[in-house]
């Protein structure tokens, strides 16, 4: 299932992509074209109409793939370019400064570009180091590098990463022998799961060991494909399974992997809501702890059982405190109780995490999280509702605040936040400012002073502002 979701999100990223072609104009290039039986057209139209660099360059934008001769090859700088196909002869100077244009890291994901070559073009590449590679200093040229010893120093790096990953997963409880020498998939499945829940002792043993294993894939890519490479490739390969059981792509992916782990250990559990976007919304509220709580006593990967949850609980505070801040401080309180998680060294630390969290979900999160549903309210409005409610409210007064969050938000959603990227426009940041002073206006008045009401419309537009990005999508709460 969790493959499937993943595929389906490829696909679908797929489907949306956008291909265009970018090359100079020439005259009579649509019966050239046409003679080639093609039509330039519609793509010339796309080139004179659109900023098509701009949108390039812009990662969430779904024009992805673009076909170019001769074009934004120099002076063209995109970070997020991942591949680049050649499939022309091109040397030299063009050749160094087109390669360039994937080279670039990128966030977390992407440490390394891919160059597909179909022209051959690793040739001309080696020459074009021998010239372009060498600098000079007071008229001498550097000497050329031997690429024997260049290769001994990589092999011998790699060594020492795998060294330093393989003696952490020693000091957590699992020789990294097991896994490599593993003869059947059910042993390696075997091994996979021992090596996880290892490695879960805590978050900062996590973390740790993925960045261990970062290190020894950027030394395994750097060698690739050499023959010096293959007496580690099964180290490498185990390390990579290892660190892609910890780490699903998305956010969404780990959220609801984590939840089907808790499925698979206690029967009714937990529920998963399919039709959220994230892919699993969980509701906490129906966790039956007592069913956890034996399985979780009988349970031979305590470590990872513990992670998964902690997982399932704090993607559901970021999304709660995400729409209301004012939930700011059961994160807090959380995060207390993961600091002594991370600092515990062995499974009575686990244990004790394990159990502090199910009371922090039985006696805070769950009952917050069902409170827009007792205030009669959805869980945007609350948001709304608690950063304009004074505890010294009489009943009447409260359902009179209530009616204003209602409104506000309302008018605010139907009046900016359809708008994409409202934040952008000076107008529509004027008109929410504007529509909240006029709402607020609404409230009791022997409550509220105007230095309450100064107050509360910068709260509130405060919160508008980071919460909606605009558009259709924050026109229905999820």
């Amino acid at each position: 299932q969790q493959e499937q979701l993943a595929l389906q999100k490829q696909f679908d990223r797929i489907k949306e992509t956008e291909i265009c072609v970018v090359v100079s104009s020439e005259q009579n290039e649509i019966q050239k074209f046409k003679n080639l039986g093609l039509n330039i057209e519609p793509h010339r139209q796309k080139m004179v109409s659109r900023i098509l660099e701009k949108e390039f360059k812009d990662e969430a934008n779904p024009f992805r793939l673009v076909i170019v001769c001769s074009m934004w090859i120099t002076g063209f700088d995109v970070p997020c370019v991942s591949t680049m196909y050649l499939d022309k002869p091109i040397c030299g100077h063009t050749l160094m400064q087109t390669i360039a244009r994937a080279n670039r890291v990128y966030d977390d994901e992407k440490k390394n570009g891919l160059i597909v070559d179909y022209g051959n073009v690793y040739e001309q590449l080696k020459k074009a180091y021998l010239v372009y590679g060498n600098s000079e200093s007071n008229g001498e040229k550097k000497p050329k590098p031997d690429k024997t010893l260049k290769l001994a120093e990589l092999v011998s790096e790699l060594q020492a990463a795998i060294e330093r990953a393989r003696q952490f997963l020693h000091g957590v409880g699992f020789d990294l022998d097991t896994l490599t020498n593993a003869e059947t998939p059910l042993d390696r499945l075997s091994a996979l799961s021992e090596a996880t829940n290892a490695v879960c002792l805590n978050e900062k043993t996590s973390y740790e060991f993925e960045a261990l294993a970062n290190n020894v894939s950027r030394k395994y890519k750097a060698l690739y494909p050499e023959e010096e490479l293959k007496p580690y490739m099964a180290q490498c390969r185990a390390l990579d399974a290892i660190y892609k059981q910890l780490n699903q792509k998305t956010a969404s992916a780990d959220i609801s992997a984590a939840v089907k782990e808790l499925q698979k250990v206690v029967d009714g559990a937990i529920t998963v809501d399919k039709s959220d976007e994230t892919g699993a919304e969980i509701d906490i509220s129906q966790l039956d702890f007592e069913k956890l709580q034996q399985a979780f006593a009988k349970s031979n990967a305590k470590n990872k059982m513990m992670f998964d949850l902690h997982k399932v609980v704090e993607a559901k505070l970021k999304r709660m405190v995400q729409d209301n801040p004012l939930r700011l401080d059961f994160y807090k309180e959380y995060e207390r109780i993961i600091e002594q998680y991370n600092n515990g060294k062995d499974v009575h630390a686990v244990e004790k995490a394990f159990n502090d969290v199910q009371e922090f979900i039985n006696t805070k999160l769950s009952p917050e999280a069902s409170r827009a549903f007792a205030e009669g309210l959805d869980e945007e409005t609350l948001a709304i509702f608690d950063l304009l409610k004074k505890p010294t409210l009489t009943p009447e007064e409260i359902t009179e605040v209530k009616k204003v969050a209602k409104e506000t938000l309302k008018r605010l959603k139907e009046e900016v936040l359809m708008f994409e990227r409202w934040r952008s426009s000076t107008q529509l940041t004027s008109k929410a400012i504007t529509i909240i002073r006029s709402d607020i206006r609404h409230l009791p008045i022997v409550p509220y002073t105007n230095e309450d009401l100064l107050m509360q419309e910068g709260l509130i537009y405060q919160h508008i502002y980071s919460r909606y990005v605009g558009g259709q999508h924050d026109l229905h709460f999820h």
